[in-house]
C-alpha cells in the first residue's frame, strides 16, 4: 500500500503526540515535530505508511535517549489482555461456531492499539468484544480460513500489537504445532516484540522469530536472513493487524489478513465502514 497525503496529518499528530508522552522537555517536543515535518516534506509516497512510523520513532529515539516509549502502555495492555483470556476462552467454548467466534475476538484484540489512537481506553475493550460477537464478517473467507489452515503444515503468524497478542492465543493454541509466531525486531510504537511475547506466554506454546527490524509492519527486504526464510517457506501466513496489511498488500504468498479497518484510508481502500471487521486472504487456493 502507498503513502496517501491524507497520512501526513496522522503522521504529524503522532509524532508529538509520542513526543510529550516520552519527554516532558518542550524543547524535544519542538525539535522532533520540525523534523517530523522535514521527513514528511521529502516523503516517498511509494513507500507504505509504517515506512514513516520508523522514521518518526527513531528520530524520537535520538532526541530523547528513550528506547521504548510505549514500554508502560505495552504492559498494562499485556496484564489486562491476561486477566480478560479465561473470559475469551469461554465465549469460544459456548459457541455454536467456535472458530468464527475465536476469530472475530482475534480481530476485536486489533483495537487495543495506542499506536493509531492514544485516547484508546482499555475499559471499552468490553463493549467492544460484544459489538464484535455481532458485526457482519464475511463468512466465506473465515470458513475458507479453517480449511487452509487445517492442510497447512507450517504456519507463519505475524504479530501485531501488544495486548492483541494475547487474543491471538484462543487462534494459535489449538494449531501451536504448526505454527511460528514472528514479532518485530525492536521496540516500536505499542506492537508486540520478544519481550512481550513472553510476558503473554507465547514462549511456552510456540517458537518465536523476530523480523529484525523496528517498523510497524514488515518490510520484507529490511527484514533478516532468518524471518524472510520463515516466510518463504510457510504454507501459509496469517498477518494480525493493519500495519502488516499496509507492509504485505503486494506479497505473492499465500496469506491472510485480519484486522479491524482503523483509518479512514484503509476504510476508503477497501471501500467498507471504519472500524469494519476483515478476514482477506490472498493467493489462497479456493
Amino acid at each position: 500500500m502507498k503513502t496517501t497525503t491524507d497520512c501526513i496529518p496522522c503522521f504529524i499528530s503522532h509524532s508529538l503526540n509520542v513526543a510529550k508522552m516520552t519527554s516532558a522537555n518542550p524543547e524535544h517536543h519542538r525539535e522532533i515535530l520540525m523534523k517530523t515535518l522535514s521527513l514528511a516534506a521529502d516523503l516517498d509516497f511509494n513507500d507504505a505508511p509504517p515506512s514513516m512510523a520508523k522514521k518518526i520513532h527513531s528520530l524520537i529515539r535520538q532526541i530523547t535517549g528513550v528506547e521504548d516509549s510505549y514500554v508502560r502502555i505495552k504492559d498494562e495492555s499485556t496484564a489486562f489482555a491476561l486477566e480478560m483470556l479465561p473470559f475469551l476462552r469461554h465465549e469460544v467454548a459456548k459457541s455454536e461456531r467456535p472458530f468464527e467466534t475465536a476469530i472475530r475476538l482475534v480481530i476485536a484484540g486489533n483495537i487495543i492499539d495506542f499506536g493509531i489512537d492514544h485516547e484508546f481506553h482499555l475499559d471499552s475493550v468490553h463493549q467492544i468484544i460484544a459489538d464484535s460477537l455481532k458485526q457482519q464478517i464475511d463468512l466465506n473467507s473465515i470458513e475458507l480460513l479453517r480449511r487452509r489452515i487445517s492442510s497447512a503444515k507450517k504456519i507463519l503468524y505475524i504479530g501485531d500489537n501488544c495486548g492483541e497478542i494475547v487474543f491471538d492465543r484462543l487462534l494459535i493454541e489449538p494449531i501451536k504445532e504448526k505454527i511460528t509466531l514472528a514479532v518485530r525486531g525492536r521496540p516500536i510504537m505499542n506492537d508486540v516484540t520478544r519481550r512481550e511475547a513472553a510476558m503473554s506466554g507465547l514462549d511456552k506454546i510456540v517458537k518465536i522469530i523476530d523480523t529484525g527490524d523496528a517498523v510497524p509492519g514488515v518490510i520484507l527486504e529490511n527484514c533478516s536472513k532468518a524471518f524472510r526464510q520463515h516466510f518463504q517457506k510457510a504454507d501459509l501466513i496469517i498477518s494480525k493487524g493493519q500495519g502488516n496489511f499496509e507492509t504485505m498488500l503486494e506479497t505473492d504468498r499465500p496469506i491472510f489478513f485480519l484486522f479491524k479497518a482503523k483509518c479512514p484510508v484503509i476504510a476508503k481502500l477497501l471501500n467498507a465502514e471504519l472500524g469494519s471487521l476483515h478476514v482477506i486472504g490472498k493467493n489462497i487456493r479456493k
